[in-house]
């Protein structure tokens, strides 16, 4: 009973420092987007490491979010908001990406990438999302899986059709 009782209050620690650091982490990243320095920010970035029991949630959630950004967005509008490029990326984790016939782990990666013309499409798009109705949830997987995410982002380059 006792260790069982350890093994609780460690548990609970680690979730309220995991909790904590996410906090600071969004209010960090919000804060700072706006900031000297980062306000010309117009892109970012995340990535998911999903392990397979999870990957049909992420997977709803996912579409969710593209249709959000169906109904919020615009690729062809006015250019000060305009959305350049959404893009999410899925493959599997590799036991060892040199080895490829060593298989794959059960996770799953996702990597989702949003490029604004200008700092005030993303913005933008800030006040949209913390509207949606998902929200919450997606902060929740980004909390629980988030292995990398580059906000405030800058695109770097390109390449178009």
């Amino acid at each position: 009973l006792k260790s069982n009782y350890l093994k609780s209050k460690i548990f609970n620690r680690e979730v309220s420092m995991r909790t904590f650091f996410i906090t600071l982490l969004y209010l960090f990243s919000f804060g700072t987007i706006f900031a000297d320095g980062h306000s010309n920010s117009n892109a970012f970035g995340f990535a998911l490491k999903v392990p397979e029991n999870e990957v049909a949630r992420v997977e709803k959630l996912l579409q969710s979010h593209l249709e959000f950004m169906n109904n919020t967005h615009s690729v062809t509008g006015d250019k000060e908001t305009r959305l350049n490029s959404y893009s999410v990326l899925k493959g599997p984790e590799m036991v060892d990406p040199t080895k490829p016939e060593k298989g794959t782990t059960g996770n799953m990666f996702f990597i989702l990438t949003e490029h604004y013309e200008t700092p005030k499409g993303l913005q933008k798009h800030l006040a949209a999302g913390s509207k949606w109705k998902d929200i919450q949830e997606m902060n929740e997987i980004m909390g629980k899986y988030g292995v990398a995410i580059a906000f405030p982002g800058f695109l770097v380059s390109q390449m178009n059709r």
